[in-house]
């Protein structure tokens, strides 16, 4: 497993040149042009021989298919990717620059936009990535969206349809269907239901100074931007908390919360 520091675009990898091998790589190249795989540049592809691409694949000038990777029919690569021991399926595209490694999985139809990085994930159907985004050990479900510059980091599942901002950071947390994290925020050691609403620039507080600690947001949750959300912590269904408040204490279902402490407002106490 690669360390938690690397950023997206670091490489790991001490592979040696293998100018010995260069006859038995360049009769790979040929073989699988023969068998109907589309390459911009033949004599620009670097392609282990135990690599599997299938005819009707398309593979940029400049990138690598490295170990035991498996490119099916329509996927597109490059130009300039990395795909090392992984899965590229049919009709999926990793774009210009991104690296797909460490025995990931990319479903038919998924996306994996320029620069980003996809390490150890599953990355489902007509889910997005990126660009410059950086998934590690995680899962992302179908038509689920990563933006740009995001971290998901080990132990995330990203849910159907959910939608994860411009550089925000999950850390080991469930997000649940249809949920959306905003911009600029960090959800860590966190469970989010459905329908799910995390302002921009909202924090889950998930370290007591001891150990880490968990949140639990429940469906249709609402939190305005620029919370802090202080585990260990549960909003129930329906609540919602007001931009800028710190959340100290749980939220019951439907309930409203405002200020630094939050505390609970009614219709009534609003209208003084």
């Amino acid at each position: 497993m690669a360390s938690e520091t690397e950023e997206p675009g670091e490489s790991t990898s001490d592979r040696s040149c293998r100018c010995g091998e260069t006859r038995a790589l360049d009769a790979a190249v040929r073989a699988a042009v023969e068998r109907g795989v589309n390459f911009q540049d033949p004599d620009a592809v670097y392609l282990d021989a135990q690599a599997v691409i299938e005819p009707g694949a398309w593979v940029g000038a400049g990138s690598h298919i490295i170990g035991k990777s498996h490119i099916e029919s329509g996927a597109r690569i490059g130009p300039n990717a990395i795909v090392e021991d992984s899965r590229i399926g049919s009709g999926a595209t990793v774009q210009p620059f991104s690296t797909v490694s460490e025995c990931s999985d990319v479903k038919p139809g998924a996306l994996i936009k320029h620069r980003s990085e996809v390490r150890n994930s599953e990355i489902a159907g007509d889910a997005e990535i990126g660009p410059n985004a950086l998934v590690e050990a995680s899962s992302v479900a179908a038509k689920a969206k990563v933006g740009p510059f995001c971290r998901v980091r080990a132990g995330s599942d990203i849910g159907i349809e959910a939608y994860i901002g411009t550089q925000a950071e999950v850390k080991a947390s469930r997000i649940g269907k249809s949920s959306k994290v905003g911009h600029f925020s960090f959800v860590g050691d966190a469970v989010l239901g459905n329908s799910v609403n995390i302002g921009a620039g909202c924090v889950t507080a998930n370290f007591d100074g001891h150990q880490v600690q968990k949140t639990v947001v429940e469906d249709d949750v609402s939190i305005g931007a620029g919370c802090v959300l202080i585990a260990p912590l549960r909003l129930g269904v329906g609540a919602r908390t007001g931009a800028g408040a710190v959340v100290t204490r749980d939220v019951a279902d439907g309930e409203l919360v405002l200020g630094v402490p939050a505390r609970v407002r009614t219709m009534a106490s609003m209208s003084i």
